[in-house]
């Protein structure tokens, strides 16, 4: 199962809190969470589902439409698939049973409240 850990980034700070990035016609299953926020602060942690849709045409025109990268602010489509605040010197940890069901279909990005490297962020996941 792979693991991945990043440090506590807000959305404005772009690809930092990458966890995958799910290549082309695969998605991600989250298999576990833990969040241990060691700052000063309350953090507030959302996992992103972030992916590009396809060019197609129209049904009935059959004109080009052309391919969208969703995202905010250059993270993610905006989707948010789990999202819960940890205080200040606690840790939260999700196992198997507490992620079921939680799927991305692109690359899976955490956001924090603010930048800090006192908040560590560790997701095991599948890409199927």
């Amino acid at each position: 199962m792979p693991t991945k850990q990043v440090q506590a980034y807000p959305y404005t700070s772009g690809y930092p809190g990458l966890l995958w990035n799910a290549h082309e016609h695969k998605k991600a299953e989250l298999l576990g969470l833990t969040v241990d926020n060691q700052s000063l602060a309350d953090q507030k942690v959302q996992l992103y589902d972030g992916f590009d849709t396809d060019a197609s045409k129209t049904g009935a025109a059959g004109a080009t439409q052309a391919a969208e990268y969703l995202k905010l602010s250059g993270v993610t489509s905006g989707l948010i698939r789990l999202q819960f605040t940890v205080p200040t010197g606690e840790s939260v940890k999700l196992g198997e049973e507490d992620c079921k069901g939680i799927e991305f279909l692109g690359r899976g990005t955490a956001v924090a409240t603010s930048l800090t490297s006192d908040c560590v962020i560790i997701a095991q996941y599948r890409l199927k």
